[in-house]
């Protein structure tokens, strides 16, 4: 059996059924992923296209699992601007892209470490999308409007914790790159031999460059393994390596090649710490057996002491009628009298 479409300009195109949907498929995934809103507040899309990622990042953005990518011109009351989507797989890899995607100009946010901007755009990272705005920064209501609107938005775990094991002291601004694979440690970190990592561990790991004391500049990876007992198996990969200083401490591995002086990578890698924070789940004492006797005793001694209070209170009141009784019979010669209401009869 046989389809026969028209194409551009009267030609005929003959296929078979299975061919055709081939071609049907190819066509809906080159077809261009709709991820900006049409409206935006106030802000009206006039143009959307996709983005297609450079040879050169080919590589990283499958390794990261990059979804789509789209660009598109929106005109409002502050006039035309660009917007650049990235939409990938979870919150980790998002992360990863915006560390990739960032220049190295763009100044961090105080407040966020997914987020900086330079003269003319701003760069941010949200879940599993990379946003990119050229012309314009959103406010952050402006932004709490967008986020409902973007298709397939999901965390998936939130922001990795590895970033925050890299030293703060004398690292170059914005040099972080996030590692998930051999693709990006091949390109991040070519000194290093993807074997060694151990990615099939699920090994993750982070590169960033340091200033030195004596005025040169020096790459550190920080590895990060599932347990220290992996870690401590990956060690003597790297130690073996020449030029390579190494330290362990947990579950982090901190890798300087390039044949550094030990004495001058010393301080940075003292300062790779690895906390460990434990929860332990013990078992506890059994509570008490309630004291029924001391219960009882309480119970008497508090009636005990509402019966004297009631008795007490008796005597005050008895006491006081007396005293008011013959007070009259000395002014007045006759006793004060009880006057008695009987309401039920009329």
């Amino acid at each position: 059996m046989l389809w026969r479409l028209i194409a551009a300009g009267g030609v005929q195109i003959t296929m078979r059924p299975l061919t055709l949907v081939a071609a049907l498929a190819c066509l809906a995934a080159t077809a261009p992923a709709q991820i900006w809103p049409e409206q935006w507040r106030e802000h009206r899309r006039t143009n959307a296209e996709a983005v297609t990622i450079p040879s050169e990042s080919q590589a990283i953005w499958s390794e990261y699992q990059g979804e789509a990518a789209e660009r598109a011109t929106y005109s409002g009351p502050i006039g035309a601007f660009r917007a650049t989507a990235y939409r990938l797989a979870d919150a980790t890899s998002a992360f990863a892209w915006f560390q990739f995607l960032r220049p190295a100009n763009c100044t961090p946010a105080l407040e966020s470490v997914v987020l900086c901007a330079t003269p003319g755009s701003q760069f941010m990272a949200h879940m599993n999308h990379v946003l990119v705005f050229e012309g314009w920064r959103p406010l952050p209501g402006e932004l709490a409007a967008l986020y409902p609107a973007l298709p397939g938005l999901r965390s998936g775990g939130g922001l990795p914790q590895l970033p925050g094991f890299l030293p703060e002291k004398d690292r170059i601004r914005n040099s972080e790159r996030y590692i998930l694979g051999i693709d990006s440690l091949s390109q991040f970190e070519p000194a290093i031999d993807p074997i060694l990592a151990g990615f099939e561990d699920s090994a993750e790991a982070i590169s960033a460059r340091y200033r030195t004391p004596g005025g040169g500049t020096v790459n550190l990876t920080l590895f990060y393994y599932p347990t220290p007992q992996v870690a401590r198996t990956r060690v003597p990969g790297f130690e073996q390596q020449p030029g390579f200083n190494v330290k362990r401490s947990g579950s982090l591995i901190a890798v300087i090649p390039g044949g550094h002086d030990p004495a001058q990578v010393k301080p940075l890698l003292d300062a790779v710490e690895y906390d460990l924070n434990f929860v332990w789940n013990e078992a506890t004492k059994d509570p008490p057996m309630p004291d029924v006797a001391g219960m009882l005793i309480a119970i008497f001694e508090l009636t005990g002491i509402l019966l004297v209070s009631c008795i007490l209170g008796g005597v005050l009141f008895a006491g006081l009628w007396f005293y008011l009784r013959r007070r009259q019979h000395r002014i007045e010669g006759s006793e004060a009298t009880i006057t008695i209401l009987d309401l039920g009869k009329h």
